[in-house]
């Protein structure tokens, strides 16, 4: 053998040596032939770690993404885990008062993109011309596409007068980009308003953009006040409403269809739980306006209306979101919010993933749609142009 032909021999040898020596390091970690159990998995892991990464790592911050992986599992992207700070954004969201850039947001669950459903008047989103179907890219550098939506809250909100960067998709224009805002304190309402005069006589038009903790009251406070003006007739707008509680879309509910089944849901075991209305009912002629950011709890609405032959449901395809959510708190404070039931109309009708038909169905213009009950006229608001003329029984 030549003095070449003897190294390179040399150096096969050493490479394979090292191979098998790293092949054992690591194979010692596992005990070959026998299942362990989470927290023995979990322990291997942590140990090999922090013998062998280079990087720099978190313990707390593995095990918080850990969890939320672990909730994400299910596939569900409507169940989530929450941390401490997240659980309290989340119960700021229920009360209606929280600290960010004032936009409503809603999960696509095919796209896993977060999108804005609506931008509150006044707030920093209005400010920066974000618009309702801008959807989520990165947030401080961070890709978000797949994240959960409380993720991506987590991120977008924080303390009033920091600054957040956020990359937009927006669809309409097929095009990225990119806004500083300022974060502030948002106090959100959830009910506005108004009177319209025609010649037929005065309707009472009441927009819901989320179905929140002070909606309840909001809403029969406005109620109160139309009914004070002597109004004929009434439209509900729940465009652009990604929904909210339970219990608080069945008590508006009541006042809107005759006694009897609002909702029902059914859970893993088959259990039903009712939702009924009473004998409060309005009786006025109604309409409820719906479009495809209508979702959830404003979709409870409208299919207990249709169903129930309440009133007229005017406008596009709503979202199709017909599953349950509630929060399980853990020992440490901590919570995880699951799908635990579907919901059906009275009629016994699930609309997950198909949304409802309404009676009327009206395309709005796409450059019109998310001015949806903000600053969007008569004139060009074709929606309730219809539901007017439905009212009058011209349409």
């Amino acid at each position: 053998m030549n003095k070449k032909g003897f190294i390179m021999g040399l150096l096969t040898g050493v490479v394979i040596m090292l191979v098998v020596f790293s092949f054992n390091v690591y194979a010692r970690q596992v005990r070959w032939g026998r299942e362990l159990s989470p927290n023995e998995k979990i322990s291997e892991i942590f140990s090999i770690v922090s013998r062998y990464s280079i990087f720099e790592y978190d313990r707390d911050v593995m095990l918080e993404n850990m969890y939320r992986g672990l909730v994400a599992g299910i596939g569900d992207p409507y169940s989530q885990y929450y941390c401490l700070e997240s659980r309290s954004r989340f119960m700021e969201r229920i009360t209606g008062e929280f600290v960010g850039i004032g936009v409503r947001v809603l999960m696509d669950p095919v796209e896993r993109m977060l999108g804005i459903v609506q931008v509150f008047n006044d707030s920093p989103a209005f400010h920066a011309g974000l618009q309702p179907g801008d959807k989520f890219a990165t947030v401080d550098g961070v890709n978000v596409i797949g994240r959960s939506a409380d993720e991506i809250l987590d991120k977008v909100r924080g303390v009033a007068g920091t600054n957040v960067t956020i990359e937009f998709l927006r669809p309409s224009e097929n095009r990225r980009f990119e806004v500083t805002i300022t974060r502030a304190q948002i106090i959100v309402p959830s009910v506005f308003h108004d009177l319209i005069e025609t010649e037929d006589g005065r309707t009472g038009y009441i927009r819901i953009e989320a179905f929140e903790r002070p909606t309840t009251s909001q809403f029969e406070a406005a109620l109160a006040e139309l009914m004070s003006q002597s109004i004929c007739s009434l439209i509900i707008d729940v465009r652009n409403n990604p929904g909210g509680l339970m219990d608080v879309v069945a008590s508006i509910t009541n006042a809107l269809v005759p006694e009897g089944i609002i909702t029902f849901t059914e859970d893993v075991n088959g259990r039903r739980r009712y939702h009924r209305a009473t004998a409060n009912y309005l009786g006025l002629p109604l309409v409820v306006l719906v479009n495809g950011n209508s979702a959830s709890a404003s979709e409870v609405l409208a299919g207990a209306v249709l169903d129930t032959g309440a009133g007229t449901i005017v406008g596009e395809q709503t979202f199709g979101k017909g599953s349950v959510q509630t929060d399980f708190d853990l020992s440490d404070g901590t919570a995880i919010k699951l799908t635990i039931a579907k919901y059906f109309t009275p009629n016994g009708n699930s609309i997950h993933g198909v949304g409802l038909t309404p009676n009327f169905v009206v395309e709005m213009d796409e450059s019109y749609s998310h001015r949806v009950g903000h600053d969007l006229g008569l004139e060009e608001d074709v929606q309730l142009q219809v539901a007017l003329r439905v009212l009058a029984h011209k349409e």
